[in-house]
């Protein structure tokens, strides 16, 4: 890893338009030597616009195509223009910017490729809906038995990747984005996973889209698309076992 890292601040965000323009600002603040990527997945409202005034470089998807393309388009980005590490980060105000440092350290200083936050080992006013904690909780104990090492929070969006990983969610699609699966996926090709406590704070605007009803289906959702990553063949990936 290079001294000084080329590092990109991904931001999927659709319909955020009250949130994602003081999320920019607050990245640009507590991080300024990071570059900043706002992904407008398809927005109805000003999301775009006020992510622009912010000061982030924006990517306007065509129409809404889901959270987890998004991100893959910042990794798409990402990895065309350099950078050796990217920050996931929601657009909802509920990540800590200031606790950038502590994702970037991990790869940086301990060599890591992928460094996950999880709200369930740091400190915080954020309290899980129960329909989404039992989701949750199904995801970590099945992620925690692939990898053989324990996982306590697969659905956290703060998340940061090394070169390895950018290469290969660059070239992946965008269902092995899906939590666990973001997880399992490079776990099983040879690439070092990290699990470090955050905060998460309660979103600073607007509303979810999970809904109770996406919340009982998600977890069909996502062994269906663990099942589906996992029959394809694994990517190679530089400098792993794949």
């Amino acid at each position: 890893m290079k001294k000084n890292p080329r590092i990109l601040v991904v931001i999927p965000a659709y319909n955020e338009s009250a949130s994602v323009g003081k999320v920019v600002t607050e990245v640009k603040k507590e991080a300024p030597q990071v570059d900043v990527v706002v992904v407008d997945d398809g927005s109805t409202d000003a999301t775009a616009e006020v992510a622009r005034t912010a000061g982030a470089l924006v990517l306007t998807l065509p129409y809404n195509l889901g959270m987890f393309e998004a991100v893959r388009t910042g990794f798409v980005y990402a990895h065309r223009h350099g950078y050796d590490i990217t920050i996931q980060v929601d657009a909802d105000g509920q990540h800590v910017p200031a606790e950038i440092g502590k994702l970037v350290d991990s790869i940086v200083r301990e060599g890591y490729d992928v460094v996950v936050g999880s709200r369930y080992l740091g400190k915080g006013d954020y309290r899980t809906p129960f329909l989404r904690k039992c989701g949750i909780l199904l995801f970590a104990w099945v992620t925690s038995r692939m990898l053989r090492q324990r996982i306590t929070d697969t659905t956290c969006g703060f998340r940061s990747y090394g070169p390895r990983a950018i290469l290969m969610f660059a070239r992946c699609d965008s269902t092995e984005f899906r939590d666990s699966v973001g997880l399992v996926i490079p776990g099983r090709a040879g690439l070092k996973i990290k699990e470090i406590p955050v905060t998460v704070r309660q979103r600073i605007g607007g509303r979810s889209t999970i809904s109770a009803l996406k919340a009982l289906v998600y977890p069909f959702d996502f062994l269906l698309s663990l099942v589906a990553a996992l029959a394809r063949k694994r990517l190679a990936v530089p400098g792993g076992d794949a």
